[in-house]
């Protein structure tokens, strides 16, 4: 079968590779659609992964086949995957913090991943997809999860102010994510004319511009002079880690959901004096369920977000150069694997 192998920074090789073979309790997955992540990008430019790694945790697809313990599935069933899979034994997950498992496991990162025409997966991280959900849309159910946990940890309360910096799919869908939770502006903070295009039209209260605007200034006419009470950051630029502790509301949070590989300086006497708290979180195992729904329901807009549909084949030229071209207009963009089911 072919797959997109990770050689290494700057070099993923779509390979000739062996079909996985099951143990008892995995199911053989046909894969329909996987997108590229923000991560899979630092990965491709760092070398972060290890060499070997067959990429792709974003994606949807059907059972092809049942390890011989796996009960309740059968063949051609629709699913997406909760890409991060806990252990269930070591301290943090007997007290129930299973984001923070000491072994956790996440595929495409830690192990083989999705994009591939095939792929395995442990039964148990299996969710169905409705009928009214397409593979194409599914493959948006990984990146709603993790924006949606974000939201769910953090401090929103109805009625709050936040800053959005950074309107990648991630931070497109926290923008929505935090509409939803009753936020009453959700600002944006984007370069991008294109990812600040589509914020505005997914209900950005304002959509600021970072190399033009001030944004301590725009922020304070927004917010009554006070500055947001949560700000997320969904990029993996160093700069709004920096930014961010200057922007925030005193006694505000600052919300990390994007991957930064670079170390960054931090203005830490501000955030002590401003009573600010830093968070960020790991996926969105638990609340793939809820992503799911939401697209079922039409809640959250997942289509406007794909850019680009390709071919495995195309992997690097028409993905991983684009996404890597601020000027090239890419937002989500899926490989087509399998197509729909």
């Amino acid at each position: 079968m072919q797959a997109a192998v990770f050689r290494g920074a700057e070099e993923i090789e779509v390979a000739d590779v062996p079909q996985p073979e099951l143990e008892p309790d995995e199911v053989l997955i046909r894969v329909g659609y996987c997108g590229i992540c923000g991560s899979d990008l630092e990965a491709f430019h760092t070398g972060m992964y290890e060499p070997g790694l067959i990429i792709g945790h974003e994606f949807s697809g059907t059972i092809a086949a049942l390890g011989s313990e796996v009960a309740g599935w059968q063949i051609s069933d629709r699913v997406v995957v909760s890409d991060a899979l806990p252990c269930g034994e070591c301290v943090p997950c007997r007290q129930g913090r299973l984001d923070a498992c000491a072994s956790l496991t996440m595929i495409g990162v830690t192990h083989d991943g999705g994009m591939a025409e095939y792929t395995k997966i442990a039964a148990r991280a299996l969710q169905r997809l409705p009928d009214n959900v397409t593979l194409r849309r599914g493959a948006l159910v990984e990146p709603l999860s993790v924006a949606l946990h974000g939201v769910r940890r953090s401090r929103l309360k109805a009625g709050d102010d936040v800053l959005i910096m950074g309107a990648g799919p991630i931070g497109l869908l926290t923008l929505q994510c935090a509409r939803l939770a009753g936020a009453r502006k959700a600002i944006v903070s984007e370069v991008d004319p294109v990812r600040a295009a589509l914020a505005d039209r997914l209900g950005a209260a304002a959509v600021l511009n970072p190399t033009r605007d001030n944004l301590s200034v725009a922020l304070a006419d927004l917010t009554d002079g006070l500055g947001p009470e949560v700000i997320f950051i969904c990029t993996g630029a160093p700069a709004p880690f920096r930014e961010a502790v200057s922007l925030a509301r005193k006694g505000g949070q600052i919300f990390v959901l994007g991957v930064c590989v670079e170390p960054v300086e931090m203005d830490f006497m501000t955030v002590v004096l401003s009573d600010l708290c830093f968070e960020g979180s790991l996926a969105g195992r638990a609340e793939v369920p809820a992503a799911i729904d939401f697209i079922a329901q039409g809640r959250v807009e997942v289509d406007a977000l794909i850019s680009h549909e390709i071919m495995l084949a195309d992997v690097v030229a028409q993905g991983f150069t684009p996404l890597s071209t601020p000027s090239s207009g890419a937002i989500k963009i899926l490989v087509r694997l399998g197509g729909e089911g």
